[in-house]
C-alpha cells in the first residue's frame, strides 16, 4: 500500500487521495504590482485595508483603513497627528494588506509593499475626498456627527507599490469542495453599537 491509498477497516480499497495543498502565492514587483489583475479586482472593490507602519521601536502599528487608487498609488485618508502619520514621517516604508475574506477557503488577497508620500494642505483635500467618496454617499458627509468625523481626514497617505505578495484560494479543489457541501461556517461581523 503506498501512502496514497487508503483501506478502510475490513481492508477495502478506499478512493486514493487527492494532494491538495494551498495555491502558491504570487511575487509582483514595480509597475506589475498594480498592472496585476487580482490587485486590480481588489482595489476596486469597496473593502477596508489594513496598514502596517513601523513603530519607533521596531514593532508594527497596523490599522483598518479606507483606500482608493490614484493613478500609480494607493491613497489613504487620516488625521495629521495620528500614529501613522508620525511612524511614516520617520520610516516611510509600509505595508498594506487588501483582502476579501469569505467562508471556508474564499478568500483572496494582496500584501503591498511600497513607501508612503504624506499629501498635507490644500493638496490632500481631494485625495481624501477621492477615498470618502468610495465609502459615504455626499448625503451621509452631510450629516453633521458624520461630516465632523470625516473633517479630522486632513492629510492624505499615497502608499507607492514596489513589491507584492498575492493568494487566491477561490478557484482551488478544497474551495469548492467547501461550496459544494455546503460545509463552511459564515464569517461573522460584529454588531454595530
Amino acid at each position: 500500500m503506498t501512502d496514497r491509498e487508503s483501506r478502510d477497516e475490513s481492508g477495502e480499497r478506499l478512493q486514493p487521495l487527492i494532494a491538495v495543498s494551498p495555491t502558491t502565492s504570487r511575487d509582483l514587483t514595480g509597475a506589475a504590482v498594480l498592472a496585476d489583475e487580482l490587485v486590480a479586482e481588489l482595489l476596486a472593490a469597496r473593502l477596508i485595508a489594513v496598514l502596517a507602519t513601523l513603530e519607533p521601536d521596531g514593532s508594527v502599528h497596523a490599522v483598518p483603513l479606507w483606500y482608493a487608487r490614484d493613478r500609480d498609488a494607493i491613497v489613504l485618508a487620516t488625521g495629521g497627528r495620528s500614529r501613522k502619520v508620525r511612524n511614516v514621517c520617520r520610516d516611510p516604508r509600509a505595508t498594506l494588506v487588501l483582502h476579501d475574506s469569505r467562508p471556508g477557503f474564499e478568500v483572496c488577497g494582496a500584501s503591498v509593499r511600497g513607501r508612503v508620500e504624506i499629501v498635507e494642505g490644500a493638496a490632500a483635500a481631494p485625495l481624501v475626498e477621492l477615498v470618502h467618496r468610495r465609502y459615504v454617499t455626499p448625503a451621509g458627509e452631510a450629516l453633521p456627527a458624520a461630516g465632523e468625523f470625516l473633517s479630522s481626514d486632513d492629510v492624505a497617505l499615497r502608499l507607492h507599490p514596489e513589491a507584492a505578495v498575492t493568494w487566491d484560494e477561490r478557484e482551488s479543489i478544497a474551495a469548492a469542495e467547501l461550496r459544494a457541501a455546503g460545509a463552511a461556517l459564515a464569517v461573522e461581523s460584529t454588531t454595530p453599537r
